[in-house]
């Protein structure tokens, strides 16, 4: 029987792991692990393979799916999959799915970042580096008591909700798909759901939890910006396109935001565009580099998912939906 073929062509990020993985399937699949993968080598290779594995970084378009003839599976192990045409897969009879254990990590990150911003962390860090001790420019707040409003109520920001409820923080919640599950699990946690408009007047700290789609596409922009509160901050773990980023340099610059805190842009890494520039260089602006994922703990677990993932797809080719 003619072994499947297996082409992981981001780097996973745990070496551990994937030596597992290998041994897992060992006699039943052969695995390239190409890790970093060009787009001309990927369209030229793609042929071969049966699933295919990327990470956001890889493009799976039209023109890669049209030219994958053995193509059966395709998984990215990232919680994000607008990366991914899967209306096309689907059309094509292609399989997709999603494997990621990133959710606790991007929630800490999220309430590390409010930290950051609440008591002016990095400030302090850049004046202690220059020797400049200025502690009159560092008064910050505290967290405790204040609002959180989290846009997006998915497994990310029910985490977030819980860690910013457990700081004391009153919990704010937008969320256009509610479920008897997510409405239990705000009462437990004391959270409150309430439309966009009312959520941006009231939080003193807004943080995105949200997909990329058409309908997220620059939600946040001028006229919600209005809506903020004066002082309030903005932390943007999500998708950069979620967020449009001049009204966001209009905001920081007349001081209406007390600042904000960003682990992805709409275009990654952000230093080749004037504006993503002038963002990233605001002093009220914590940048970080879509590093929301990036634990060890959050890779191992990802590639044990996927591990369990392949194993239900070579013995029934048809694996479970995450």
């Amino acid at each position: 029987m003619e072994k499947t073929r297996i082409l992981i062509a981001d780097d996973l990020g745990d070496d551990e792991a994937m030596d597992e993985l290998r041994r897992g399937l060992e006699g039943r699949a052969v695995i390239a692990y190409r890790r970093d993968m060009g787009r001309e080598e990927l369209l030229s290779e793609i042929p071969s393979y049966d699933v295919l594995v990327v990470r956001s970084r890889t493009e799976v378009d039209k023109e890669l799916i049209d030219r994958a003839k053995s193509l059966k599976l395709v998984v990215t192990a990232t919680h994000g999959s607008d990366h991914v045409d899967h209306r096309y897969l689907d059309r094509k009879g292609i399989g997709f799915r999603r494997v990621a254990e990133q959710s606790n990590a991007v929630a800490e990150l999220v309430i590390g970042l409010i930290v950051c911003l609440a008591r002016k962390i990095p400030l302090a860090d850049k004046l202690s580096k220059n020797g400049a001790w200025k502690k009159d420019e560092l008064i910050g707040i505290e967290i405790q008591g204040k609002a959180i409003g989290v846009v997006g109520f998915g497994k990310i920001g029910q985490l977030v909700a819980e860690k910013a409820s457990a700081l004391g923080m009153r919990v704010l919640i937008h969320e256009t798909n509610l479920t008897r599950e997510k409405e239990e699990k705000a009462k437990a946690l004391g959270g409150e759901f309430v439309p966009l408009d009312r959520l941006l007047k009231l939080s003193d700290f807004v943080t995105l939890h949200l997909p990329k789609t058409e309908e997220t596409s620059k939600m946040i922009g001028r006229e919600q910006f209005d809506m903020m509160k004066d002082g309030a901050f903005l932390v943007n773990a999500a998708r950069g396109d979620i967020v449009d980023e001049e009204a966001l340099l209009e905001n920081l610059e007349k001081g209406k935001l007390g600042g904000a805190a960003l682990d992805v842009y709409s275009v990654q890494p952000p230093f080749d565009k004037e504006r993503l520039r002038r963002v990233v260089s605001d002093g009220r602006v914590v940048a970080t580099q879509h590093i929301g994922g990036q634990t060890r703990e959050a890779r191992r677990g990802t590639i044990k998912a996927l591990r369990k993932l392949l194993e239900e797809f070579l013995s029934s080719k048809d694996p479970s939906p995450p």
